[in-house]
């Protein structure tokens, strides 16, 4: 019987398996998927990921230090900051180079093995697959969004998710992040082009409902405009949760990654944080399993300390997430072209309390501008109110010198993942 039996091979999952077998603990990995990494993705890891979770500078695309805004208007607000703040990389690497650490502190993959059910039991708990059980003394829960053994163990679901779609482009000139708002782009959301290696982009946009058709507009809308020459694969869909489960513990399991909802509502960016849950998940079951105590009751010490570290970020964010899909494009637009006149834009880019991965001090600049935040107090007082962060943000602050699936299909009806 193992130790851990960690279920999904996504960087939570694979980081969670490399903390725990470096500490000489058994674990095996478990995952439906035969190439590690690959999911859908923008890449986008800011630089305090990238220092605290290096890549192979091999694998880095390009380096991001300016992007462009485009309103509904079409008027253009650019941001740049002194230094790079996000770099592009290749994520299925980036993902699977965790899992060959893992795999070289003594952790084992089973690839190509689906999970079928998960039986807890007052030992141990058994991971039934098609294949066979495997049996462990406890469980990592980081099997990506949609999943059905959230469910299975009674844990739910994240309380809100929204759509993503992407697709490979071939591009002309496209050498900075653009970003695209308006209700006939993706409404309530945004739209993408990221520039990868010379000469190609990921286009994709979040939208609650009708993501393909969306894309095929903007998509269109680009070639028209000359920067998209060529569409190189078939888009594909994906959920992303927009809220935390309640409750991301239970009898010798905890949950991680974009299973528990640890994903930056603001933008459904899930990389950095999932790897940062999984270490707070793997140093509490290190205790726990040194006691040998994994209740319910002794793990619910994991999700106390990834909420003192996450809460904050993921409460405002959420708050201001959905203040802005209460925003039409006048008020958008007009928004943009006060910031961009008044010299707001240049003041957040230049802030030295601005972060790439940590949006509640950036959300607070904008509330608290006398004419940015008084629009947006009049649109929705309420959500106002709560996406001003409720107190200081220095413990965010950097160190020194994230096909078309079935899970994504029913999130796209509207049913229940």
């Amino acid at each position: 019987m193992q130790d851990v039996i960690v279920v999904g091979a996504g960087p939570a999952g694979n980081n969670a398996a490399l903390s725990l077998a470096s500490q000489g603990y058994g674990v095996t990995v478990i995952d439906s998927r035969e190439n590690i990494g690959d999911k859908l993705c923008t890449g986008l890891v800011g630089e305090e990921c990238f220092r605290r979770y290096p890549i192979d500078p091999g694998l880095v695309y390009r380096e991001i230090s300016a992007a462009s805004v485009i309103a509904p208007s079409s008027e253009v607000v650019r941001f740049e900051t002194p230094s790079p703040v996000a770099r592009v990389v290749n994520r299925v690497a980036y993902v699977s180079s965790f899992a060959d650490r893992a795999t070289e502190a003594g952790a084992e993959y089973r690839l190509g093995h689906r999970v079928v059910r998960l039986d807890q039991r007052k030992d141990r708990v058994s991971v039934v697959t098609e294949s066979g059980t495997t049996d462990a003394r406890s469980l990592v829960l980081a099997t990506g969004f949609g999943s059905q053994l959230n469910r299975q163990l009674g844990l739910g679901e994240p309380s809100d998710y929204v759509v993503g779609v992407q697709a490979l482009v071939q591009t002309d000139g496209v050498d900075e992040v653009e970003v695209y708002l308006g209700r006939d782009v993706a409404p309530g959301f945004f739209a993408w082009l990221v520039p990868t290696q010379p000469g190609y982009a990921l286009a994709g946009l979040l939208v609650r409902k009708n993501a393909p058709e969306r894309l095929a507009n903007f998509v269109s809308a680009r070639q028209m405009e000359g920067k998209i020459t060529e569409l190189v694969d078939k888009p594909s869909c994906w959920g992303i949760p927009l809220r935390p489960l309640r409750k991301t513990y239970a009898h010798r399991v905890v949950v991680v990654g974009d299973a528990a909802g640890q994903v930056k509502p603001t933008t459904g960016g899930g990389i950095f944080y999932s790897l940062m849950a999984s270490e707070v998940a793997s140093e509490t079951l290190q205790q726990a399993l040194r006691e040998d105590e994994l209740s319910a009751n002794r793990l619910a010490t994991y999700q106390k300390e990834w909420k003192s570290l996450l809460s904050n970020e993921l409460d405002v964010g959420y708050s201001a997430r959905r203040l802005f899909e209460f925003l039409g494009d006048s008020h958008i637009s007009s928004l943009m072209c006060q910031a961009g006149k008044n010299g707001f834009v240049s003041e957040l880019a230049a802030s030295p309390d601005v972060f790439f991965d940590w949006h509640s001090s950036m959300i607070g600049k904008i509330m608290g501008h006398p004419t940015l935040g008084g629009v947006l107090r009049l649109v929705n007082p309420l959500l106002a109110r709560m996406a001003k962060p409720s107190g200081p943000t220095e413990i965010f602050a950097p160190e020194p010198a994230e096909a078309f699936s079935p899970e994504a299909s029913m999130a796209e009806t509207g049913t229940p993942v």
